[in-house]
């Protein structure tokens, strides 16, 4: 007889909180439109497969989130806009509306609708862009349609009226668009009794995660980032926030308990974060199993999991078991999940026919099982644990298609076991005790994507300086305990993930400005609420301090240009820029450090070039840039914008200056080029200079002096720069992104 196989599929339903709190309205519209699209639809489709079951990990704070709109009537922006009268839009809402009532993917949320579809061919073929080549008509069905794309396909055949409202196409009205806000809402309230039905059925399993998704392992000791991965720069402040971390796993576990009934047997970490003393913490508190990723298991076993090239597992006994560790005679039990499946679902399958997709997933875990039959163990189980929410946008039908089909096959095959995480774990199915864990997540094992890159260590920076000060206020012994509750929760909404994810390299929202006037509005919050003084490095954008030098120029200096380092004192009166040393090195970042300086005829840089990436680019056809960009504000009569090209929306402050000097040091097949100097000329163009006196040399670094005569800066002057990198004229990075460095040129 055939060993059945178990599989557990782990969804996991996470937004950041996106309410501003000082005017009550989120800035962000993606909790709502994914409660239409996703939330209520993932655990619909079981009622079709009384076989299937699945557990579902659903954050706290989206709990709060998702209650703020059906209880307390919560606005986002795009809501309030969909419900203005178009006679009362003003020029910024009606260039919002066509920057962002088009967010949603081309292919199968825009293209398929058509009068949608030729609004936003309209929007982005338009010669010249302009506010007023639209009609209010047309204004009207933008926003219409924005919101009706997100409602998963169900609910057209649910709800006639909206049906109906679909199928109007054009013209539609103020009232139009309230009634579809007002159906949207009214699903939003149904969300929550549809998983508590499903939860005391049994046919889902519910766990939840630390209130507002903080990366616990950090919280609990900000070495642990080192200990996965030793090059890791560590913020300035290292204090433990174990304290922060328990409540608010507690307060998780408290909202679990007062939303759902009972408490959570398990606790999905953020980002499927884990250390040693994660899991002692979480045992402690009585969480019976948790969850992380392939990669941690092979660093804890001390081996790597060997595919083919399909991605199918050689051999995949070890990770298709259930481990379990043990602190204070307390057991919690965590599953490994496999992450080529679980990234098949969340990446790749989308891009393909479903019904195909469909089939290859479940052929895939069928070699696995056929590969276990002969294992010493009676059960194995595969977890696929994934987000529950995003991927669906790349899928033709949301995804339906390939879950009805997944589900089907699940449900015809006997040997096949789709089942919760606790229900595995009561089956008493033979468990390894795993010591030591290894420390990690599942992005490279390691933390590099929240910590160890400049801008993200200066956010983790202002929040300890913050809860510090919260503290030293506490010890006044002059505030309420509901008053110091409401500033201890800023804290733990200012410790979420998604605001280090997003800050600093490499990943970029399109929107980062939002996120960081969000996480400083949390930790400003702390001293309104305490009726204290808001720190001045509080109300500046973290972005702004990007590119500043870690040390200013202390005097002239005079090296000598080989590209040698030949003496301690060569550089010692240099400006000094350290590049974050974050996820994108060593692999993609082209410098590591800058000095700058000068003396009364030129100015010096030396460029510390990443070698790795220039070994690299021996076979890449793709060339690396550097630029220096000059300002000089006599000249600014002629000056031209940057040649550099971005590819999100992200415009920086030095982006929108005009400069007058342009210096281009480019890399071709692994070597350096010699530098090109060009000057500004009318119309914005550049034009090379063909004489100039630039010294360049490029042995162990890249040094180089420009004479003050090159850039037109005469004795007294300020000469303004930045310096910017790219990839084939693709910017990467801006040095610095919000002001310029100057130096001016000494009177003689």
């Amino acid at each position: 007889m055939k060993k059945k196989l178990s599989i557990a599929f782990v969804w996991h339903m996470h937004q950041p909180v996106y309410k501003n709190p000082l005017s009550g309205e989120y800035l962000m519209p993606w909790v709502r439109l994914h409660a239409v699209k996703d939330y209520l639809s993932m655990v619909l489709i079981l009622d079709k497969y009384p076989k299937i079951k699945q557990t579902f990990n659903i954050v706290p704070s989206l709990i709060d989130q998702l209650n703020d709109y059906s209880n307390n009537n919560a606005k986002d922006r795009h809501l309030l806009l969909t419900e203005t009268d178009i006679r009362d839009l003003t020029e910024d809402d009606k260039n919002f509306i066509l920057d962002h009532f088009f967010d949603a993917n081309y292919d199968n949320m825009i293209a398929p609708h058509e009068p949608y579809r030729k609004l936003y061919e309209k929007r982005h073929n338009l010669e010249t862009y302009s506010i007023n080549k639209f009609s209010e008509k047309e204004y009207s069905d933008i926003l219409a349609w924005y919101n009706l794309i997100w409602f998963d396909s169900y609910w057209y055949k649910e709800i006639p009226e909206l049906n109906n409202l679909y199928k109007k196409g054009t013209g539609y009205t103020l009232e139009d668009r309230k009634s579809i806000i007002q159906i949207q809402r009214d699903i939003i309230k149904s969300i929550i009794p549809k998983y508590k039905e499903l939860f005391q059925k049994g046919q889902i399993e519910l766990s939840t995660s630390p209130y507002y998704h903080p990366i616990v392992p950090l919280l609990v000791n900000f070495d642990s980032a080192k200990r996965a991965n030793s090059k890791t720069q560590l913020p300035e402040s290292s204090e433990s926030l174990i304290d922060d971390a328990k409540k608010q796993i507690i307060k998780g576990i408290e909202l679990f308990k007062q939303t759902f009934g009972k408490s959570p047997s398990g606790i999905w970490p953020p980002e499927q974060a884990i250390s040693p003393e994660t899991l002692e913490l979480l045992a402690s508190l009585g969480v019976k199993w948790t969850i992380t990723d392939e990669g941690i298991l092979a660093k804890s076993l001390d081996k790597e999991f060997v595919r083919n090239f399909h991605g199918d597992l050689e051999a995949p006994y070890e990770l298709s078991k259930i481990y379990k560790t043990e602190a204070d005679r307390k057991e919690i039990h965590f599953l490994c999940r496999n992450s080529v499946l679980a990234d098949l679902i969340g990446f790749e399958y989308g891009n393909h026919d479903p019904l195909v997709a469909a089939n290859d997933l479940y052929e895939r875990l069928k070699n696995i099982q056929s590969k276990l039959q002969n294992s010493p163990d009676a059960r194995h189980i595969v977890t696929i644990a994934l987000d529950g929410e995003n991927c669906w946008e790349s899928y033709k039908d949301n995804g339906k298609t390939f879950l009805n089909k997944l589900y089907e096959l699940f449900s015809e095959d006997k040997t096949l076991d789709v089942t919760t995480v606790s229900d595995y774990i009561k089956r008493k199915a033979a468990t390894r005790i795993l010591t030591p864990m290894y420390t990690g997540s599942w992005i490279d094992r390691s933390f590099h994507l929240w910590v160890g890159d400049a801008t993200k260590n200066l956010a983790w920076d202002c929040l300890c300086s913050t809860r510090q000060d919260l503290m030293r206020f506490i010890k006044e012994k002059k505030y309420p305990k509901d008053i110091v509750d409401q500033a201890w929760n800023e804290i733990y909404i200012a410790e979420g993930s998604d605001w280090f994810w997003w800050y600093g390299e490499p990943n970029d929202s399109g929107q980062d400005d939002l996120f960081d006037a969000l996480f400083r509005i949390r930790l400003q919050n702390v001293y309104r609420i305490l009726n204290k003084p808001i720190p001045e490095n509080l109300e500046i954008s973290l972005y702004s301090y990007i590119g500043r030098p870690s040390r200013s120029p202390r005097g002239i200096l005079k090296p000598l240009i080989n590209g040698e380092f030949n003496s301690e004192d060569e550089w010692s009166n240099a400006g000094c820029i350290d590049m974050p040393q974050g996820p994108m090195f060593p692999s993609e970042m082209l410098l590591r450090r800058i000095l700058f300086g000068n003396d009364t005829d030129n100015i010096y840089f030396r460029f510390d070039i990443n070698s790795q990436l220039l070994t690299k680019s021996a076979q890449d056809i793709f060339n690396n840039e550097l630029y220096i960009y000059f300002l000089v504000h006599e000249q600014c009569k002629t000056c031209s914008s940057m040649r550099i090209r971005t590819k999100g929306t992200t415009i920086y402050p030095v982006q929108k200056y005009l400069y007058s000097h342009e210096v281009e040091i480019s890399s071709n097949r692994g070597y350096i080029l010699p530098p090109i100097i060009s000057e500004s000329t009318d119309n914005g163009l550049w034009k090379i200079m063909m004489m100039h006196s630039m010294k360049y040399s490029h042995k162990t670094f890249f040094e180089l002096s420009i004479p003050f005569d090159d850039i037109d800066v005469k004795e007294g002057q300020d000469a303004y720069f930045v310096i910017v990198t790219s990839k084939s004229q693709v910017l990467q990075t801006i040095i610095p992104q919000n002001r310029l460095l100057s130096i001016q040129r000494p009177i003689k």
